[in-house]
């Protein structure tokens, strides 16, 4: 497993520019702290923020979530899944807003789109395994686990080159030609940018190892590795969908994935059917 030195950490919030938390996650974290949250005070607060609540319900009502009637306010959404899955959707909502297209030499809403269709795929794999896992745990890994790409993005104007070079080079992770470019990468980033908004320890190392394709080597079937292979097998969807070939780490976490997931060529490609109507 992977670590980030203090060091690293301390450059890092010397020489980039990661979104502050915003007033409303703020608070939601201090309600949340309560010995028992007050599940209406946090309703209420979310639906003082007309976006955030209207962003919340059309994932909620998505096929995603399959639902067999729609959810028309928060206080519904919220009892229907739960205070962590309402703060974990906030959040998605809010670090999406928090990048400002002027200031990033990517296009963000291509960037997020891509994203959601992986978080949405993910829940998709999720639902279909017999390990029981969290599909909110699931959407955020999704989410997020690229989220230092736009923070590399904003600080060299040349990424969008370094990117397509590593999109063509799919003998190397995408994270060993941005060290070897800027001695720095995404996965770090994304690391550093998920701490600093205080998601649980655990999708904050996951986010730090994405690239990692030896985090599989040893298969004990610890929760860490389900949602590392869910992730990895999503990502390749999602790109077989958009560039019709296969990731660049897809071959070498492929076997592994599929011994752990318990899937052959067969399931795989039903889900690849299936996922269609996920991607935006």
């Amino acid at each position: 497993m992977l670590n980030v030195d203090e060091k690293v950490i301390a450059d890092i919030g010397r020489g980039f520019s990661v979104p502050a938390q915003p007033d409303l996650l703020l608070k939601l974290q201090k309600l949340m702290a309560d010995n028992e949250p007050d599940i209406n005070i946090i309703a209420e607060t979310i639906s003082q923020d007309v976006a955030v609540s209207a962003t919340i319900l059309k994932t909620i009502n998505s096929p995603v979530y399959g639902l067999s009637r729609s959810i028309s306010d928060i206080h519904k959404a919220v009892r229907y899944i739960g205070l962590n899955g309402i703060v974990s959707l906030v959040t998605n909502t809010l670090i999406r807003k928090s990048f400002n297209q002027n200031d990033c030499g990517i296009a963000l809403e291509e960037f997020w789109t891509n994203a959601s269709n992986i978080a949405n795929t993910s829940v998709l794999i999720g639902k279909s395994i017999k390990q029981t896992l969290s599909s909110d745990k699931l959407f955020s890994i999704g989410l997020f686990h690229d989220c230092g790409i736009p923070v590399m993005a904003m600080k060299y104007k040349d990424y969008s080159e370094t990117y397509e070079h590593a999109f063509n080079t799919p003998s190397e992770t995408l994270t060993s030609i941005e060290e070897s470019v800027y001695q720095v990468n995404h996965a770090t980033l994304g690391y550093y940018v998920a701490s600093s908004w205080r998601l649980p320890k655990d999708i904050c190392q996951l986010i730090l190892s994405h690239h990692d394709r030896k985090f599989l080597d040893i298969l004990n079937n610890q929760s860490q590795q389900f949602y590392f292979a869910i992730l990895k097998m999503a990502e390749n969807i999602v790109h077989t969908h958009k560039h019709f070939r296969d990731a660049a780490d897809w071959d070498y976490v492929k076997d592994s994935i599929f011994t752990l997931l318990d899937f052959d060529d067969d399931d795989y490609q039903d889900l690849l059917e299936d996922s269609v109507e996920y991607q935006g």
